[in-house]
Parts: C-alpha cells; sequence; structure tokens
C-alpha cells in the first residue's frame, strides 16, 4: 500500500509527476517540496519570452487551483536539506520530516561557478530560475555591452534576445565552433553565421581569464589579452546534476543519480526523473538530457512505476530552440559515426533538415524551420526503421512515405 509520496523538485519532473499519479487514480497523500517559492513553472520561456518582454512571468505548468483540488501538500520556499533512505524519511529547511512510500528525486542541475577572478562582481548573471532572469532584466537597456561566456543553446537564445532588445553582445566560446555537440559542426557553423548577421560578435576558442571592475563589472580580459568592455556578464557554462542529497543518502550516482529504464534508483522506492536522473538511451549508454521533452516522458514513466506500472523507456535527447529566428528541433545525438543526409539548403526562413544514418537506420536528425517533418523523422529515429539515403535527400520523396514504406 502506497501511502505517502514525497516528491523533492518543484520544476516540471515535479509538477508532470504529481498530475500523472493523480490522473492514474493514486488518491493518498502527495508532498511537492521545493526550493523556490514558487508554483512548478515553464523555464524555457526565461530566455525567450520572458527576458524578450513579450511576457512578466514565465507561465505556470499548472495553476493553484489544480494543487488545491488534487489536494497536493506544497512545502515551496522550504528545500530538502537530508534524505534517510533506509527509514523512508526527508528532512526539509524548517526542520519538518516527511515520511514516504515513494519518493520521486526532481532537484535539476546546478549552475557551473564561473571559475574566474572577479566571477562576484555586481553584473554577473546567470539564467536558472525566474530571480535570475528578473536580475538580468534589469540591465537589459539598448546600448549596453553584454557578455556571454558559453556559446550553448542557452547562450545563444540569449544573445537572439539581447540583439533584438538592442544590447551589444559578444559570445565568448572556448571551442571552435558553437553547438557542435547538440546540432553538428555544419548546423552549428550556420548557426554563428545567423547570429553574426543579426550583430553578435562572436570569439571562438577564447577564454575568460579575469572579470575587471572593483564593484560592478566593467570588462573581462580573455586569455590572450584582449580586453571586452562589458556593463553585464552572462555565465552560460553548463551544470551538473544536483545529485548529492541522494549520493550522501547511499544511492549510486555518477554524474547524476543512477535509473533504470523506468526511473528506479539504487534504493528500493526511491525514483529520480528529469536534469538530475542518467537515464538509459535507447541507443546505449545513460545520461543527463536536460530536455523538456525528455523530462517530461521520464517523469510520466517513474509515476508509473511507482504504482507498479512498469514501461521502460528508454530515451533519445528530443528538444527544440529558436537562435537568430530560426526554429531548430533535434532528436538523438547528431555527433556519432555513419553518413550524413541533407535534404534542402541552409537559407535562413528555408526549411532544410540533417539525418545521422548508421547501417541505413536513422539515429538522429536535426530539422531547421520544418516542424512538419520533423514530427516524420521523430518517428524515423524513434522506430530505427531502414531509410534510403537517395530517397531522403529528395525532395520529391515525402518524410511521410519514407516511413510507409519503410525504406
Amino acid at each position: 500500500m502506497i501511502n505517502d509520496v514525497v516528491i523533492i523538485g518543484g520544476g516540471l519532473a515535479g509538477a508532470t509527476t504529481a498530475r500523472t499519479l493523480r490522473g492514474k487514480g493514486y488518491s493518498g497523500r502527495i508532498h511537492m517540496v521545493a526550493n523556490e517559492n514558487y508554483l512548478p513553472y515553464d523555464r524555457p520561456s526565461l530566455s525567450k519570452d520572458m527576458l524578450g518582454r513579450k511576457i512578466e512571468a514565465p507561465p505556470k505548468l499548472m495553476d493553484a487551483t489544480w494543487y488545491e483540488n488534487e489536494k497536493i501538500d506544497l512545502h515551496l520556499g522550504d528545500g530538502a536539506v537530508a534524505i534517510d533512505a533506509k527509514k523512508r524519511r526527508v528532512t526539509l529547511q524548517s526542520g519538518l520530516v516527511l515520511s514516504f512510500d515513494r519518493l520521486l528525486f526532481a532537484t535539476g542541475i546546478r549552475p557551473r561557478t564561473l571559475p574566474v577572478a572577479g566571477g562576484h562582481l555586481e553584473g554577473v548573471h546567470r539564467l536558472r530560475d525566474v530571480k535570475d532572469c528578473v536580475s538580468l532584466l534589469k540591465a537589459f537597456e539598448a546600448g549596453r555591452s553584454l557578455v556571454i561566456i558559453g556559446g550553448g543553446l542557452i547562450g545563444c537564445e540569449v544573445a537572439t534576445t539581447a540583439r533584438k532588445a538592442g544590447l551589444d553582445v559578444t559570445i565568448v566560446e572556448c571551442a571552435d565552433e558553437l553547438l557542435t555537440r547538440v546540432l553538428g559542426r555544419q548546423v552549428g557553423a550556420w548557426c554563428r553565421e545567423q547570429l553574426q548577421a543579426m550583430g553578435v560578435r562572436i570569439e571562438l576558442q577564447a577564454q575568460v581569464e579575469v572579470i575587471h571592475g572593483e564593484q560592478c563589472v566593467r570588462s573581462v580580459m580573455l586569455s590572450d589579452g584582449r580586453e571586452l568592455s562589458a556593463d553585464m556578464i552572462l555565465s552560460s557554462i553548463g551544470g551538473v546534476p544536483d545529485d548529492i542529497l541522494l549520493s550522501t543518502a547511499g544511492v549510486v550516482c555518477e554524474t547524476g543519480v543512477v535509473v533504470d529504464a523506468c526511473g528506479h534508483t539504487s534504493c528500493d522506492g526511491i525514483y529520480a526523473a528529469g536534469d538530475v536522473a542518467a537515464w538509459p538511451l535507447k541507443h546505449g549508454g545513460r545520461r543527463s538530457l536536460e530536455t523538456f521533452i525528455n523530462t517530461q516522458q521520464q517523469a510520466e514513466t517513474a509515476s508509473l512505476a511507482m504504482l507498479g506500472e512498469r514501461h521502460p523507456a528508454p530515451q533519445v535527447a528530443t528538444s527544440w530552440t529558436e537562435i537568430a529566428s530560426q526554429r531548430i528541433q533535434m532528436i538523438g545525438d547528431i555527433q556519432g559515426p555513419g553518413d550524413y543526409v541533407w535534404r534542402g539548403e541552409l537559407n535562413s526562413g528555408q526549411s532544410a533538415f540533417l539525418v545521422r544514418l548508421l547501417d541505413g537506420k536513422a539515429l538522429a536528425a536535426v530539422a531547421i524551420n520544418a516542424s512538419k517533418d520533423f514530427i516524420g523523422l521523430s518517428r524515423m529515429v524513434m522506430s530505427e526503421i531502414r531509410v534510403c539515403p537517395v530517397s531522403l535527400s529528395n525532395a520529391e520523396v515525402s518524410v511521410r512515405e519514407l516511413l510507409k514504406s519503410g525504406r
């Protein structure tokens, strides 16, 4: 009998778990524990709509009345500080102790600390939550200079938003190209060109040595001695799974909480989902995926497993972004062995896609302004059907036809 479920984490995974449990008829107690004093909200909107002043606050995943009607016990702003896996207890900052029959651990990632002198100065920002976004927004004024350290998805999204707001933007990236890991070298280079066309300055193979300023940021010094003026800095160098509580409790963690394909950890009754979970992948290995879609899938799978319904769901990384007004969707790991097949050309505003084939099977795809094709490409990757490269590159043959024929 399951009487008490504790969810640690007030993000997408936590909210999805609560909704799934209630949707499956679970009527026992559900505690949701969160560090932030906010109801779970849509984090991807921070770097786009909220920072772009299209909305004043990120949309809530469910409104307050849902939690009230579904009798979810909320512990907002009262994060967990300890877990006793054997006694099945969670201690909160307030000293409150919660007992559980099932625990869903969904603490996400914690940002990496900027490892340079001057990282403590006023004007150095990060973007992980609402408070971070509000702080950054206060400094977002046309004509001011923003240096973004890290040219990943968030860094490029913020660069897009900042340029539209009239800021002078520079991205400092230590690699020799932007976004290679998630988009591949050719698409990454194209994104760089689109950002440069917007007026974003991009420094590749560059590292920040020190941040100058007395109380506030004044400039950054690169390792080659050049100095870039900066009214503000965004540290966008990624994060690491925030697995400390479970690791301390004796649960196996290896760059994330190690789980099976149902989200179950090494400890009976404890599950993990979302960015903190090192989840098995469909094509081998395991890792934290840090995507909205995968987080939802994992939380739903773990919720069912908590209730005794095991439906193993090895993951395929699936996400999307908007960079320089181009909509880009990704599934699978585009970097890897095999052959690459293109359809279309990389022209701004035009549709195109890239597929990685191995032994005739589609293992990954990147679609640019091609949302309709991406639906079919996703099915192609998930089903691992064999595809003819010539037909795949031929715009006269629809993706739907390829799926039907299984060529």
